[in-house]
């Protein structure tokens, strides 16, 4: 299986890197972001130590908010969105207890950079 990410955060907030950033990692899996497909071939892949069952933790959130502002900051990031926003049928994380209006609003970023979040909100 060829399967990794850019990142993963643990459940005490600590990160690891797998991947550099300027290559492609295949977390992503056969995807669709708004008509686009194969979204390994341009996204960042953030994991986060958890489950569709539990809430994730504090730490894991402030790591996510830090890692977040420092690639915008490097990167053309244009959007954040979910294995379950490309993948519905295949991927369910991050789940029904991540935050995204938290991210949102740790992060500082406006509703372009979260198009899912800005869908939801309108049904």
């Amino acid at each position: 299986m060829r399967v990794s990410a850019h990142f993963i955060i643990h459940r005490d907030g600590a990160l690891e890197q797998f991947v550099s950033c300027n290559e492609r990692a295949w977390h992503a899996g056969p995807s669709n972001f708004f008509g686009r497909e194969r979204c390994n071939d341009f996204s960042i892949g953030i994991e986060l130590e958890g489950s569709d069952t539990t809430a994730f933790e504090a730490a894991q959130y402030r790591t996510l908010g830090a890692l977040v502002r420092t690639l915008k900051a490097r990167y053309p990031v244009e959007a954040r969105a979910g294995h379950s926003d490309i993948a519905p049928a295949r991927k369910t994380d991050p789940g029904p207890h991540f935050d995204w209006q938290r991210l949102q609003s740790d992060t500082s970023l406006s509703d372009q950079y979260f198009p899912y979040l800005k869908f939801f909100k309108t049904l």
